[in-house]
């Protein structure tokens, strides 16, 4: 791999780490600082809050930074925010930490795919790309369950430590590997926006948001389905876990692997369609114990097969708004998880068995489908015009 794409996609790993494995030791944390699970569950929100406005910061304070001075002051963010994370001591001291270590996540999605993209090579963007996502994956397969291990093991906050460190690897390589390069073009604040009057940037926004929704409206409610429908034991879901990680990291690899030769509209279409298809399974064979575990690995590695096409159609359609549509895309990201995760519960709410989550979650799923099929289909006649035009 590249040295540069080491050092991006060590900072998709922190980010990740520093995302999701809040999750996995929400007790822990909420023990230590002596406040109940629902307002633990704070902590989770006010990482996204900080996502979406930390995406609107950057494109308001920082359109005209150069590209590396950019990305080395997320980096700093980055670190700032997990370290004040380490030394929270209460509710509000780890509201504020958690929300200010969320500033940097859409920023540097966005960033870094900019600088991924005009670092590759001709026809590589894509793949770059998804190997900047790769870190991403890594960390829900070694990152996440290592973080719920030590907060067992030693404490929750040693999670952060390591978030923080990686972070400061992250500043050092990007220092040492990445170039010097330009600011975008400014053409004043309110250019940034214009890409929005078109209705491409729609498409592949809300393919985001919906499919990512679909597929956390099932695995957030995953847990429960494999050890009440599956029959999988409890002592055996962090196995589960793992095995939906390494689906990811192989779904990530399998689209870097074939953007070389399959444009990415098609691509996140193939993916997108694959998800449906076993979100529909799933709610059909759930208590079939190694059909339900395969389906499961399928449908998260479909997620970050999609991943990295997705950002590049994003700022494929941006234009002068390449900072803010990237870091709207994490933003559309987020919005599908925190929206999914509630529109997969209220079918169990009602009576229905865990599997049902599976219903909205293939609908949300189908939906983003039907977006990015459009998304292709508006890119095919566009390039057809262009051989014609030549």
């Amino acid at each position: 791999m590249k040295k540069h794409l080491i050092a991006l996609s060590l900072g998709t790993l922190a980010l990740g780490i520093a995302e999701f494995c809040m999750m996995s030791i929400l007790s822990g944390v909420a023990a230590d600082l002596n406040v109940s699970i629902p307002q633990a569950g704070h902590f989770v929100s006010a990482y996204a809050s900080g996502v979406c406005i930390g995406a609107l910061l950057m494109v308001i304070f920082a359109r005209n930074l150069g590209l590396k001075t950019l990305l080395l002051l997320i980096v700093g963010f980055i670190f700032f925010g997990n370290a004040l994370t380490v030394f929270a001591f209460d509710y509000w001291s780890m509201l504020g930490a958690r929300l200010i270590a969320g500033l940097p996540h859409g920023a540097y999605f966005g960033v870094g795919a900019i600088v991924a993209t005009q670092l590759a090579k001709k026809g590589e963007a894509s793949k770059d790309v998804c190997l900047m996502v790769a870190g991403m994956t890594v960390a829900n397969l070694i990152g996440v369950p290592l973080g719920s291990f030590l907060s067992w093991a030693v404490t929750w906050r040693l999670a952060f430590m390591i978030v923080a460190a990686v972070a400061a690897l992250v500043f050092i390589g990007i220092k040492i590997w990445i170039p010097a390069l330009p600011a975008l073009p400014d053409h004043g604040f309110s250019a940034q926006f214009r890409f929005l009057t078109h209705l491409t940037p729609w498409l592949v926004l809300g393919a985001i948001g919906f499919g990512n929704g679909g597929f956390f409206a099932y695995y957030s409610y995953v847990n429960p389905i494999m050890e009440n429908l599956a029959s999988v034991p409890a002592s055996l879901m962090s196995a589960v876990i793992t095995l939906a990680g390494f689906g990811m990291v192989c779904g990530n690899l399998l689209a870097a692997k074939l953007s070389r030769r399959v444009g990415s509209a098609a691509l996140a279409c193939l993916g997108q369609a694959v998800l449906c298809c076993s979100l529909i399974l799933l709610f059909f064979s759930a208590q079939l114990t190694w059909i339900a575990i395969a389906l499961t690995v399928i449908a998260a590695g479909c997620v970050f097969f999609i991943s990295g096409p997705e950002q590049v159609l994003i700022l494929q359609n941006a234009k002068e708004g390449q900072l803010l549509a990237a870091a709207m895309g994490q933003v559309a990201f987020n919005f599908g998880n925190a929206v999914g995760a509630w529109l997969g519960g209220l079918p169990i709410e009602a009576g229905h068995p865990e599997n049902w989550s599976c219903v909205p979650a293939s609908v949300l799923a189908g939906i983003g489908f039907l977006l990015l099929f459009a998304t292709w289909k508006i890119h095919s006649a566009k390039s057809a015009e262009k051989e014609q035009a030549q």
